[in-house]
């Protein structure tokens, strides 16, 4: 799994690429865990207030939005998508 994340003012847009036919499945893991954010390492998806994710050929691109006061830190969503990535 490669990893591209690039901050954009108060945004953090985010490529995954190198996921070999599991797009679909970690697309669905990545949504179903941003309401349950126990379930994360780092305890980042907490900050996110948005997320705009779509499939992309072989790989996802997601676009996160924080909560209102908060910011997102890349290395701690890099962290959660890591571990996410390894749960399939």
């Amino acid at each position: 799994m490669i990893l591209h994340i690039d901050k954009q003012g108060e945004l953090l847009n985010i490529r995954i690429e190198g996921l070999a036919g599991r797009q679909q499945d970690l697309l669905e893991t990545i949504r179903r865990c941003r309401p349950s954010a126990w379930a994360c390492p780092s305890g980042e998806c907490r900050n996110i207030e948005a997320m705009n994710a779509r499939a992309e050929g072989e790989a996802i691109c997601l676009r996160l939005t924080p909560r209102p006061g908060t910011q997102l830190d890349a290395s701690g969503i890099e962290e959660c998508l890591r571990y996410l990535a390894h749960l399939r």
